[in-house]
């Protein structure tokens, strides 16, 4: 069955033997995971989870860190009341790559279904209502299929800064089940504990 692993799961040796078959077009994510995703993950600045099919192939990974938005910021893209005037809880999507032979696969976009699942079960634990990304702008309409809105590019920044607003805790109970399957399928006993 496929799995998503947490780089916490991964011995330092295994680590060193697996990333030497990580590959990816963009040079700037093949750098990350081979030299700072271990270290990150050691000094508690990012998770990152890898997902790995049946074969154990690893077929690409995520990185998250937990955010804070300026409401202002964000004024109208969050259906949150006005009279709120405190920064926004968020999960930020640091890296997200799917490795050379498995583009257009659907790795993707699991990836970003368990991205949501995490924002949902941080709303549960702690609080988040957003999930963030500063989208490099050849991956902007990849974020934009998963209902992400553009915010605001800085000024020389190669960057644009992107929110998706995650259902409120109200509106989760309805697709609790759909993202208890989803944890089934990939072995993510943890989250289900604190679905339900």
């Amino acid at each position: 069955m496929p799995s998503i692993i947490s780089l916490n799961d991964i011995s330092r040796s295994k680590f060193d033997r697996l990333k030497k078959n990580f590959s990816c077009k963009n040079a700037e994510l093949e750098k990350h995971i081979k030299q700072y995703a271990f270290n990150h993950q050691k000094e508690g600045l990012f998770q990152t989870y890898f997902y790995v099919d049946d074969n154990d192939n690893f077929l690409g990974y995520i990185s998250v860190s937990v955010a804070t938005i300026e409401r202002t910021k964000i004024e109208d893209e969050l259906d949150i009341s006005s009279s709120i005037k405190y920064s926004i809880p968020a999960i930020k999507i640091t890296r997200l790559c799917v490795f050379d032979n498995f583009c257009n696969s659907g790795v993707g976009s699991i990836l970003m279904t368990f991205a949501n699942i995490l924002a949902v079960v941080q709303q549960r634990k702690i609080a988040c209502r957003a999930l963030i990304v500063d989208s490099k702008f050849e991956a902007i309409e990849f974020y934009k299929r998963f209902g992400f809105i553009e915010i605001d590019k800085e000024a020389n920044s190669d960057t644009m800064f992107m929110i998706f607003d995650i259902a409120k805790p109200s509106e989760v109970k309805e697709i609790t089940s759909e993202m208890i399957s989803f944890c089934e399928v990939f072995k993510q006993d943890d989250l289900i504990e604190v679905l339900r």
